[in-house]
């Protein structure tokens, strides 16, 4: 029972246990103004890790939550261990006393202590997390447009093969297979476990909020082999008496360009389907140069998944390289003493890198661990940020042949939400 007065709790770094999960995550989700119901709890209890989920309680409540999966990313011509951050909040009530500050240091000190070289996220606002060492890592479309437009090129070739709309169960049961074939492809992107297909294929109609239901395509080719798939969702069929439904792709991968350019087909195709939108696509998708007129895709370029370097000589000997390298950079981080020094790195083109102290070496370019975490998968240019002032060159010549080597012919992309 409330009482007229009493002392106000002192925020408490708290762990997560299997007995106070459920009442996390119904303070996770009041801090992303939601409701947790509990209907989810059996495959919640299986998707999130107490012993990576922690925050602040005062007195009997949370305030403040912050947590991880552990995963694997695909680097360019590698992969990494990661700790995927998810659900961090702090409450309005204990805004500006340094909880969110307490629980990243504490969050990256866990993450090294699990041997894990890079941390990646979302940034449900993107301003927060640079200064706790995150960059911008995957850019990312936002496309739209009308499919009374997406006539393709006559020389675009749709095979032999053909799309089958199926199940959810059918889906799950030969995707995840050739995912983890494609994965190795797209560097940013992340290995699923059973339980987060399990997540994914999950729709129930009380969690959709008016949205449509997801539907499900395969591709096959001339042989029957499946070499791609699409998750979609169709809404608003009409505008008075007229067909005008909005096809709203929710993932779509393939094996090669055939594959793709028949699911695309499909889905513009749709009967009734005047519209489509697609929240997220890779910079260098194909979709364009299949158009006969591109004009029609009607663009936005945003951000995806900030990478945040936790071991610096591990992360970068976990990716290979795009040009032959051998440069000194000094690199500042002020959370992460162990990363914070002068490195030589040297690499030839294809290769893994050798990264070393270089003692008292003078470097050839200086940047933070920011805009290291930025270019880490090839998304963001070195040059770029040269030129806006957040790296300095010291010896010509060396951010032109930094830049090559951490280029990579395939563009970073993310198609996974945590």
């Amino acid at each position: 029972m409330a009482t007229a007065s009493r002392p106000r709790p002192q925020p408490v770094l708290t762990d997560v246990t299997e007995a106070t999960s459920q009442d996390y995550l119904k303070a996770v989700m009041r801090g992303f103004h939601g409701e947790y119901d509990g209907q989810s709890w059996d495959l919640d209890r299986r998707l999130f890790e107490p012993g990576r989920c922690f925050g602040f309680t005062a007195g009997d409540r949370w305030v403040a939550s912050c947590g991880a999966f552990t995963r694997t990313m695909t680097t360019p011509g590698g992969s990494v261990p990661i700790g995927a951050v998810t659900i961090v909040t702090v409450a309005p009530t204990h805004r500006r006393q340094g909880l969110l500050s307490a629980m990243m240091r504490h969050q990256l000190a866990d993450i090294h202590r699990r041997k894990e070289p890079v941390a990646l996220l979302w940034a449900s606002e993107s301003a927060i997390y640079g200064r706790f060492g995150y960059g911008s890592a995957v850019p990312r479309l936002v496309v739209t447009g009308r499919t009374t437009d997406t006539a393709f090129l006559p020389g675009v070739d749709l095979g032999g093969g053909w799309v089958e709309e199926v199940s959810a169960e059918e889906y799950g049961a030969v995707v995840p297979d050739l995912h983890a074939r494609l994965l190795p492809d797209r560097p940013g992107a992340l290995d699923r476990s059973a339980v987060f297909w399990e997540r994914d294929l999950t729709d129930r109609p009380e969690s959709r909020k008016g949205a449509p239901p997801v539907r499900y395509a395969l591709h096959f080719d001339v042989s029957g082999q499946l070499d791609g798939y699409a998750r979609f969702k169709v809404t608003s069929p009409w505008t008075g008496d007229l067909p005008d439904a909005e096809v709203e792709i929710v993932e779509i991968d393939a094996a090669d360009v055939t594959a793709r350019a028949g699911l695309w087909r499909f889905l513009f195709d749709l009967d009734l389907v005047r519209r489509f939108r697609c929240h997220g696509l890779a910079v260098d998708e194909p979709l364009r140069y299949l158009l006969a007129n591109p004009r029609i895709l009607i663009t936005t370029l945003t951000d995806s998944t900030y990478v945040r370097i936790v071991d610096l000589p591990k992360a970068l000997a976990g990716r290979r390289y795009g040009a032959d390298l051998d440069v000194v950079v000094q690199v500042s981080d002020p959370l992460l003493a162990h990363n914070d020094g002068t490195y030589r790195l040297q690499a030839a083109a294809g290769a893994q890198a050798r990264v070393t102290r270089a003692g008292r070496r003078r470097p050839d370019l200086s940047l933070g661990i920011r805009e290291l975490g930025s270019i880490y998968l090839g998304g963001t240019s070195l040059t770029a940020l040269h030129r806006a002032g957040r790296v300095s060159e010291r010896t010509p010549g060396a951010v032109a042949a930094m830049t090559m080597a951490f280029d990579w012919p395939q563009q970073p992309y993310c198609p996974d939400d945590f």
